[in-house]
């Protein structure tokens, strides 16, 4: 992996419009640059071995202007979901090269 995932406890439940801008915003211990995942990279994320909760998770990856793709870290499932939707999780990466 060519990034960095953010701290446990800088995870959040948002929309998707309100998780982008959380990490957009981010600043741990004076690193900055945190983004959304793309779907394959949450994919990567789900295939390692990882701290994530078995819940649903924001990509960056849109489906078009009102939806983006989830990743279920239960089972591993990817479905699009409406980006005003609450109930999806936020977890930051940034790239590290």
């Amino acid at each position: 992996m060519n990034f960095e995932i953010a701290p446990k406890s800088t995870e959040i439940e948002a929309n998707w419009d309100d998780a982008r801008l959380y990490c957009f915003s981010l600043d741990i211990d004076g690193k900055v640059g945190w983004r959304l995942p793309t779907k394959e990279e949450l994919n990567e994320i789900y295939k390692s071995e990882n701290d994530f909760e078995k819940l649903w998770y924001w990509s960056s990856t849109e489906l078009n202007l009102d939806y983006s793709w989830f990743q279920y870290f239960d089972n591993g499932d990817q479905v699009y979901e409406v980006k005003g939707a609450v109930g999806g999780y936020v977890r930051a990466i940034r790239s590290t090269v």
